[in-house]
C-alpha cells in the first residue's frame, strides 16, 4: 500500500480541510485493472479504507486535489456518465488508466479550473505557513515531519514484496551431506 500519510508534513491534512481542497483520484490493483475514480478529502485515509475491502494490493494510479468537494463531484458524476459503458460495478471501470487520466485533466481544463499535484499541495501548505509565521523563503521549512517532497506518489516504483521464507526441512539437510 502506497505509504504517503507516513511522508506528509504534520497538519497537512487540518490545513486541506481547513482551505476546502478535496481530490479527485484513480487507484487500481498494483497488477493493473480494473480501475476505480473517486473523490475524497484525504486520498491516503481512502486508499486504506477500499484496502480493507479488497484483496489485492491497491494504489493510486494518480489523483488531482482540486478547489472544492462540488468540482470534484461534477468531474467524478461526468466521468461516471460518459464511462457507463467501461462500468463493472459502483465506482471500477473497465478502462485504461491512460484514458481515464486524459478525460480527468481535459475535464479539469474544461471547467475553468485548476488542480495541484500532492507535490504542489504540500508546497502551499509550505508557503502559507512561512507566510503565517513571517519566515523568509530562505530558511528551512517550518512544518515540522517531512519536507515538501520532490515527486508523486504515482511515480515512485512499489517496493518489492518480501518472499515469505520457508522453513528448513530436516530431511533436506541430511540428505545434503
Amino acid at each position: 500500500m502506497n505509504r504517503m500519510a507516513d511522508t506528509r508534513p504534520w497538519g497537512f491534512r487540518d490545513y486541506v480541510q481547513s482551505h476546502g481542497f478535496h481530490t479527485i483520484y484513480l487507484a487500481k490493483p498494483i497488477r493493473g485493472l480494473p480501475i476505480k475514480v473517486g473523490i475524497a478529502e484525504d486520498p491516503e485515509r481512502r486508499l486504506a479504507n477500499l484496502q480493507n475491502g479488497n484483496f489485492e494490493e491497491l494504489c493510486f494510479h494518480r489523483f488531482w486535489w482540486l478547489p472544492g468537494q462540488a468540482i470534484a463531484l461534477r468531474i467524478e458524476s461526468s466521468f461516471k456518465r460518459d464511462f457507463a459503458r467501461a462500468n463493472i460495478r459502483g465506482e471500477w471501470f473497465d478502462l485504461d488508466p491512460a484514458d481515464a487520466v486524459e478525460y480527468i485533466e481535459a475535464a479539469i481544463e474544461g471547467r475553468g479550473t485548476w488542480s495541484l499535484t500532492q507535490s504542489q499541495m504540500e508546497h502551499l501548505q509550505d508557503r502559507w505557513a512561512r507566510k503565517h509565521y513571517g519566515m523568509s523563503d530562505a530558511g528551512p521549512s517550518p512544518l515540522r515531519g517531512a519536507e515538501p517532497r520532490k515527486d508523486e506518489p504515482w511515480q515512485r516504483r512499489p517496493r518489492k514484496r518480501r518472499q515469505p521464507s520457508l522453513p528448513a526441512f530436516p530431511w533436506e539437510n541430511a540428505a545434503r551431506k
